[in-house]
């Protein structure tokens, strides 16, 4: 498996959240804060984890908490992947 994209995120969401549309979640909304996507913290935060365990990145909660769109959140584990994966 290579980088963290869309895509990656998109089945994250859907592991996540049994049910969830998923495919809603398109180029367009980038750049939209979680909050406005009806993401609260704590939806943010089971999304971290399940990256960190599946990808094996580490992401701080003080860089969570800067991590407000699911742009910069993909943005920040695509460049933290390890090389080995």
């Amino acid at each position: 498996m290579s980088g963290f994209t869309l895509t990656e995120f998109r089945k994250i969401v859907e592991l996540c959240f049994d049910g969830a549309d998923a495919a809603a979640l398109d180029e367009s909304v980038l750049e939209t804060e979680f909050g406005d996507l009806g993401y609260d913290s704590l939806v943010v935060y089971e999304i971290a984890t399940r990256v960190q365990d599946d990808y094996h990145v580490t992401i701080p909660d003080e860089a969570l908490d800067e991590l407000r769109t699911p742009a910069s959140l993909i943005a920040y584990v695509a460049t933290r992947i390890p090389v080995d994966r």
